[in-house]
């Protein structure tokens, strides 16, 4: 048997997927504030008109 456990570097895919997320967190975070405030509108938007309604 082949013994691919050398073949990757781990350290170094770890530290780049880490880099990878530091940069890339804070947009996500903001798209998913954007998403969860959308969320919440269309929440009290939809109740509103509902109790306007009856």
């Amino acid at each position: 048997m082949l013994d691919i456990e050398n073949v990757w570097d781990w350290s170094f895919m770890w530290d780049t997927f880490a880099f990878i997320l530091k940069i890339v967190a804070p947009f996500l975070m903001i798209i998913i504030a954007i998403l969860g405030v959308g969320a919440m509108l269309f929440m009290v938007v939809k109740a509103v008109a509902e109790a306007v309604r009856k």
